[in-house]
């Protein structure tokens, strides 16, 4: 995966308005693919978009958002995400909270080192 800095987070390659595929994931701009998916399981149309992830662990990690994807019932939403320094994550709707701008919450979590 590609890293990001709180300057470049905006150009990271994402997927827009369609469902991931493998290709997407092995060209950085996507953490999954779901080889069912259809177009209407896409849920975002802007990104990459700045997030706070929780771990299992309660703790806070700054993240972009690549991909959000309605299940196939449309009941769950499950979101693409990666950590500055590359790490991928794949979250529900309970465990990542979707930013439309940086916060200085997000910014402070950012690792200072790269």
């Amino acid at each position: 995966m590609l890293e990001f800095t709180p300057d470049n987070w905006e150009t990271h390659p994402c997927v827009k308005g369609r469902p991931a595929v493998l290709q997407d994931v092995r060209e950085n701009r996507a953490t999954f693919a779901s080889v069912n998916a259809t177009a209407g399981d896409a849920a975002l149309e802007a990104c990459p978009l700045p997030a706070i992830f929780t771990t299992e662990d309660g703790d806070k990690v700054s993240v972009i958002v690549l991909q959000a994807q309605w299940s196939q019932d449309g009941s769950a939403l499950t979101f693409g995400a990666v950590g500055q320094n590359g790490q991928p994550y794949v979250a529900t709707s309970d465990e990542i909270l979707v930013l439309k701008h940086p916060t200085s919450e997000w910014t402070a979590n950012l690792e200072t080192s790269q």
